[in-house]
């Protein structure tokens, strides 16, 4: 399933050298790409693997979203670490792709209560 995590203030995106750092330093195994493919709202599109997950992820060309494909868990995982690079002031917004679910990421949340925003549902 793809997971979303996105804020609407467009003025405020995470900018692309950042995310890329970011990635690289917290999910060093992780294989990142830049500007995958021909769809030209993706910008950084990465994967990562760890025992028995996977995850394909990319980031929309204005830095407020990141697509999250992946079990639930690790989509949350991903979605609690962006929190740490949008400013706190922002409200980020964690939800599928149909927006069948939604619910705010705050600052000090685990991951079972990003979790629970799915499960809440």
């Amino acid at each position: 399933m793809t997971y979303l995590a996105v804020f609407e203030d467009k003025s405020r995106g995470v900018r692309r050298a950042d995310l890329i750092a970011a990635l690289e330093r917290d999910w060093p195994t992780s294989v990142i790409l830049e500007r995958q493919g021909s769809q030209k709202s993706r910008d950084v599109v990465w994967s990562y693997t760890n025992d028995s997950q996977e995850l394909e992820g990319y980031s929309h060309v204005d830095g407020t979203c990141i697509y999250l494909d992946s079990p639930l868990a690790l989509a949350a995982r991903f979605a609690l670490w962006y929190r740490g690079l949008v400013p706190a002031e922002i409200d980020l917004v964690f939800c599928d792709d149909g927006y069948s679910f939604d619910g705010s990421i705050e600052a000090g949340m685990s991951v079972d209560d990003v979790i629970a925003i799915a499960a809440d549902s």
